[in-house]
């Protein structure tokens, strides 16, 4: 009898001795008959050892409903992550940070963490979820004295500001008011405009934070007019005469109100910890060899989905030009659709499967595929190995990697980002204790109808990969 294991079934590994059925194609040959049959495996792999890290409305508490992020994971994902880990002996590191879940979660529970983001409204976010009760009952009288602020300040019309891609000159001066009375009266810098910037940022407190947020709220909650279907993309008005026009009376009552919601998630921290949050890029980690302990997070996915794009809103309070400046963050965010200048050569490190697939796409006979949709993966990968050669610089030896990453297609062909990270991690000397894989539902693909002449399921993987670092 001659066993032939399907490409499509799941390869079994080693690990913690919990087992989970798989299926194997068994062919068997007698004389001239050839006979299919299913065989159960086992899969010792795949066993649900962490829970689903999707995030969901119905189960997200106070604090994540602050700020709704669609790339972002779920607290109590991380606080499974966290019970599975032992003798964590550094800081735990989140080089994606997003929203700030990690840090957040680690924050309330007794750990210290750094949270590294390229994106400074989402470095914004963060810092806001780690304010705590001490301040609570003096939020809403802060609230009415920035408004008080707010009202007094005669702002000049500011050429480029960019606010105004969505309202008036007098209403974006309005909102540029707001966010100047939080300045002045929370942080020693001195003008709002330049709150995107590292140096700015850095003087952040998660006070100063907190406001910023609720006025990113208040801001969105003019805006609902122009959200387009996709949740990360938002429109521009078709003609100036089109922009949105609010009163200082109306902001304030917005801002009062998610000031006042907002203070409802505030929670206790278990412990004295220390928690960081940086300006930084994955690929280029401001910290020392050796001193991280463990690393939660989530690599973006390879869905050329633009996350900076999906923060305009937030950008412009923060002051950031959106011409020049903007296209460079959107170019150097990790899995987005703006391709860079200079070419990327794939890198035998990256693992026989990622090159593997890049041929593919590259030798794809529809149109794109051997120019900007090859660019677009090899430039992923090429920023995605670049991180993890960080994580590896940065982690203690010994020490645990978890990462949440999701498969996609490229028309009719399989990306399968779990195998490639695992190849790389390999690469670099990082062991796979564990794997759990959850189906989940791709909202992306199911909004481009496109899709569906390559295959008929938009539904996904995403799959939850415990590393260990060599000793």
């Amino acid at each position: 009898m001659t066993i032939w294991r399907s490409p499509f079934a799941r390869q079994p590994l080693t690990s913690r001795g919990k087992p989970r059925s798989g299926i194997d194609i068994v062919v068997t040959q007698s004389k001239r008959t050839w006979k299919v049959s299913f065989l159960k495996t086992i899969d010792t792999i795949h066993d649900a050892m962490f829970i689903n890290p999707k995030r969901s409305r119905l189960t997200a508490t106070r604090k994540e409903s602050w700020f709704d992020y669609y790339a972002g994971y779920s607290s109590a994902f991380v606080k499974d992550v966290l019970r599975s880990l032992q003798n964590v002996q550094g800081p735990l590191l989140d080089p994606w940070n997003g929203s700030g879940t990690t840090t957040t979660t680690a924050h309330e529970r007794g750990f210290d963490s750094i949270g590294i983001d390229i994106n400074p409204a989402m470095i914004v976010v963060a810092k806001a979820k780690l304010l705590t009760p001490g301040i609570t009952e003096s939020l809403v009288p802060l609230a009415n004295d920035v408004t008080k602020k707010a009202r007094r300040l005669e702002l000049p019309q500011h050429e480029g500001e960019p606010l105004e891609e969505w309202f008036s000159p007098a209403s974006a001066m309005r909102l540029r008011a707001f966010a100047e009375a939080i300045c002045t009266l929370t942080t020693p810098v001195t003008a709002s405009r330049t709150l995107y910037q590292s140096d700015s940022i850095a003087h952040f407190s998660d006070l100063t934070a907190f406001l910023l947020v609720a006025l990113f709220r208040t801001t969105r909650s003019f805006m609902a007019r122009f959200q387009a279907s996709n949740p990360t993309w938002m429109k521009s008005p078709n003609s100036p005469s089109n922009r949105l026009r609010t009163s200082t009376e109306t902001i304030a009552e917005h801002f009062t109100h998610h000031v006042r919601s907002m203070t409802e998630g505030i929670v206790p921290v278990s412990a004295r910890v220390s928690t960081r949050i940086t300006l930084a890029a994955s690929s280029n980690l401001p910290l020392a060899n050796e001193t991280i302990g463990a690393v939660i997070a989530s690599p973006p996915y390879c869905t050329r989905i633009d996350y900076a794009v999906a923060t305009k809103p937030e950008l412009a309070i923060l002051g950031c030009p959106l011409g020049d400046e903007f296209f460079e963050l959107r170019r150097k965010m990790i899995g987005g659709p703006v391709v860079s200048a200079s070419d990327v050569v794939p890198q035998d490190e990256w693992g026989r499967n990622c090159l593997k697939l890049l041929d593919s796409i590259q030798s794809h006979n529809t149109k794109g595929s051997a120019n900007y949709y090859y660019k677009t993966f090899a430039q992923y990968y090429d920023s995605l190995y670049s991180s993890l050669c960080e994580i590896n610089r940065v982690s203690m030896p010994n020490a645990d990697c978890v990462l949440v990453v999701q498969d996609s297609y490229y028309k009719d062909i399989h990306v399968d980002v779990s195998a490639h990270v695992s190849d790389m991690a390999s690469n670099l000397g990082w062991g796979l204790i564990h794997r759990t894989d959850h189906e989940t539902s791709m909202l992306m693909a199911r909004l481009n109808p496109k899709a569906q002449k390559y295959r008929s399921s938009t539904g996904a993987t995403e799959s939850v990969l415990w590393f260990r670092k060599a000793a």
